[in-house]
This record gives structure tokens, sequence and C-alpha cells, in this order.
């Protein structure tokens, strides 16, 4: 659910408003890093029926650097035995930023979510 919220000097800023499942979820993406040390969350956001997230895979921190499948697969799997059935689809949508430009926009676009939900596709 979207609440919109007065953060003064008149301006409005959309807020996601978590779910239980949307709590647990964002509670296992913030735990993430602790799993994995060379793994860092950039920036995330929970929506009524998605979810984006940055992930920055360190080289050289350790010898055992996970897959970006392999992280997404852990998260759904704690998510789905704490809840106890499958909320998921089968896989899931990747893209490698690739430089600072790419990454300026992506963060963006994820800060903005919120306030362009009801014009997603997946919006009901």
């Amino acid at each position: 659910m979207i609440e919109i919220r007065d953060v003064g000097a008149n301006c409005v800023r959309p807020q996601i408003k978590l779910t239980n499942i949307g709590i647990i979820s964002e509670k296992e993406i913030n735990r993430i890093s602790k799993i994995y040390e060379n793994v860092i969350i950039d920036e995330y956001i929970i929506m009524p029926n998605h979810i984006h997230i940055i992930v920055e895979i360190l080289d050289g921190r350790t010898q055992f650097a996970p897959t970006i499948s392999q992280i997404i697969k852990q998260f759904k799997g704690i998510i789905t035995k704490t809840i106890g059935y499958n909320i998921w689809q089968k896989s899931f949508y990747e893209h490698i930023i690739r430089n600072e430009k790419e990454y300026f926009l992506t963060k963006q676009y994820i800060q903005n979510k919120p306030i362009n939900w009801y014009e997603d596709k997946y919006y009901k």
C-alpha cells in the first residue's frame, strides 16, 4: 500500500507501507551483507508486488564470491521458509550496471518507484 506523507516545506513523498511479508523481506535484505561479507546492498525498494535491489559484489575480499543467483535463491528461500509458503516467481530479472551514469539512473529509478507506482504496468 502507498501512503502519502508530508515531509515539510510543501513536499509530499509517497511511502510504501510494508505488509508482514514486506517487513520480513526488508529484514532479509538487510541481512544479505552480513551473510556475504563481500556483498553490499546499495539501494532497494519493496513494492506491493515486487522488489528492486542494487547488489554490489566486491572482488578480492573473500575466496568465496557468491553469484547473484545464489544470493537471490537464498533470499527467496529464507522468506519462503519463514512465512511457510512460496510467493516468488521461478526466475528474476537482472541487469548489470556497467558505468556511473547507468548506476545513477538505476538508483534514481528505485528511489522514485513509489512516486511512479500508479503508472506501473503491475499496479492493481
